[in-house]
């Protein structure tokens, strides 16, 4: 196994002579194994060696023991050594993400201060074959692309963007087996920390690593290895569409600067009729580049939104779609205009609806943290979270559950506008929003003034009446966006 981590390590330039490698070391096997192997090559190597570990504050004595074994392992190998102590469930409810999440965000900014503290050049952390193909298939049963479905890149920059864009993390065990990783551990006779945490299957990763990879291996003893080979030939596909993609902005775009759009700031316009000859999955590259360039990131960027750009294709001119980070897609004629809307526009001061309407509203970005708007009275509070399990539908008029992956264009919460409808019934029958106030006698100066959850025309609740059937919760759902109105005007009752 050292041989093969040698031939990684030069083939694919993760580290060189002269320079300071830190390894994150949590206490776990393939961390410790890390640790071992790089320490006995680093005099082959001609680099010199640090490590970090990270206190999560979450497993007690069990916490403890790893943080203390780390540095008895570091100790006798003259190893140097930093132990960090965070309150991962602290910053979990504070950034009100999930436990796994806040953890991984921590573990990168306390390897980055470790980098910076020793003036590190590379950081390298314990990923393996196993955990390559635990990530790829993670990926393909929440949805993605093939960027996702390429797995674990074998050097990269930092998560975030911290230590600058360099290829600083580095990952030398990528291509080792599980079963290679603890042959090695009981060859040399070292110890390692078992997390108790892994043997838990509420969360995915164990299920997939403890249920789905042993029955695959059943199937085919080489299973994990297919996966991860599978990925490598995903990842070249992806590299040359993504190459391509920029080729063709760069022969049919145009970067340019509007005053009196996009608030002030720069936007990219893409001719349409030579969009419209790519291939969907083409032009999906096409537009999540453009989006790239001028967010600077992809964050909350999903085929979801890239399909709604790609509609606009087809209808008239002055049609829009808004995108997470402030952005607008926009049709103009016989081009598609995309960038970032006025900072008013984004506060929700003058969000007008669709067809040009100035009712005042808001752009809705549910996240996992519960948030909230108020309008016209009433306070909407909203979050969505991915459903686990058979979760009991709540009844309740002030109460509602929607398939978030439904929502095609934008979320707003805002006054009617002309053209609103929803589905109101299960064979897929529209009613308007306008026909609906009639039929109901809700009186003319009180229609204007009730709180519309919408996706672009199509209206998911007129709030404290009906919902659309389109958006229901159904057993194909995956993620749940719940909307709840705690404070309510009189008149809505």
């Amino acid at each position: 196994m050292l041989q093969e981590v040698l031939d990684v390590i030069k083939t694919e330039d993760l580290m060189r002579a002269g320079e300071l490698v830190v390894a994150g070391v949590s206490g776990g096997a393939d961390s410790i194994c890390l640790l071992s192997v790089l320490s006995e090559l680093k005099e082959q190597l001609g680099i010199r060696l640090s490590a970090v570990h990270v206190h999560h504050g979450i497993r007690g004595e069990e916490a403890e023991r790893d943080a203390d074994y780390v540095r008895l392992f570091c100790r006798e190998r003259e190893i140097p050594c930093r132990v960090f102590y965070r309150d991962v469930p602290a910053a979990a409810r504070e950034k009100g993400l999930s436990l796994e999440e806040a953890g991984r965000l921590i573990r990168y900014e306390c390897f980055a201060e470790a980098l910076k503290e020793w003036n590190g050049d590379r950081m390298a952390v314990a990923h393996n074959r196993n955990d390559n193909a635990e990530t790829i298939l993670f990926h393909l049963f929440r949805g993605s692309g093939l960027k996702g479905l390429a797995g674990v890149a074998v050097k990269g920059p930092m998560p975030g963007g911290r230590v600058g864009g360099r290829e600083v993390l580095v990952r030398p065990l990528l291509f080792v087996s599980r079963r290679e990783i603890e042959r090695y551990l009981e060859t040399k006779q070292i110890a390692y920390c078992q997390d108790s945490t892994n043997m838990s299957e509420d969360y995915s990763r164990n299920r997939i690593r403890r249920q789905i990879l042993p029955q695959a291996e059943l199937v085919n003893q080489e299973a994990v290895l297919h996966i991860v080979q599978a990925a490598g030939m995903i990842g070249e596909l992806d590299k040359w569409m993504t190459k391509t993609a920029g080729e063709w902005i760069q022969n049919y775009c145009r970067y340019d600067f509007d005053m009196g759009w996009a608030g002030n700031g720069a936007f990219i316009r893409i001719p349409s009729v030579e969009l419209k000859e790519l291939e969907p999955v083409q032009a999906g590259y096409v537009l999540r580049q453009v989006m790239e360039s001028l967010a600077g990131s992809l964050k909350d960027i999903t085929k979801r939104h890239t399909d709604s750009i790609l509609e606009l294709l087809e209808k008239q001119s002055g049609r829009y779609v808004h995108l997470p980070g402030g952005f607008t897609a926009e049709k103009r004629y016989d081009e598609l205009w995309i960038g970032r809307r006025s900072r008013q526009e984004m506060a929700g001061e003058n969000a007008g609806g669709p067809e040009g309407s100035s009712g005042r509203g808001f752009l809705l970005m549910p996240a996992e943290k519960e948030q909230s708007r108020e309008l016209f009275g009433v306070r909407v509070h909203y979050r969505k979270f991915p459903r686990e399990g058979d979760e009991k539908i709540p009844e309740n008029r002030y109460t509602k559950w929607f398939d978030y992956d439904k929502i095609k264009d934008s979320l707003c919460l805002r006054g009617r506008c002309p053209g609103d409808y929803f589905q109101a019934f299960p064979d897929g029958r529209r009613q308007t929003v306008k026909a609906y106030m009639i039929n109901e006698k809700i009186p003319s100066g009180k229609r204007g003034r009730i709180p519309i959850l919408a996706d672009g025309s199509h209206v998911l609740w007129i709030i404290g009446g009906r919902i659309s059937e389109a958006y229901k919760v159904t057993e194909e759902t995956k993620q749940i966006l719940v909307v709840t109105v705690r404070k309510i005007r009189k008149e809505m009752d």
